[in-house]
């Protein structure tokens, strides 16, 4: 299952890498790629991460995550 999601906060390429690590952390994250132009993560999983899950990976830091809206 892959997801993509919208991540604010991210200016430079060490946040771009900050983001990507901490979410790898995520249980059940099988793999991670941040867009840094975009601003999006494309998040790889076997099963539903839930968005919950996400957003505690990256609580204390300056970014935060959506899901990414699809007209």
């Amino acid at each position: 299952m892959k997801k993509t999601y919208s991540i604010e906060g991210m200016s430079c390429n060490g946040c771009r890498g900050h983001v990507e690590k901490s979410l790898l952390n995520v249980t059940g994250v099988a793999d991670v790629s941040v867009d840094l132009e975009d601003a999006q993560a494309t998040i790889e999983s076997q099963h539903e991460v839930p968005l919950d899950n996400l957003e505690e990976a990256l609580q204390d830091s300056q970014y935060s995550i959506q899901p990414l809206k699809v007209d």
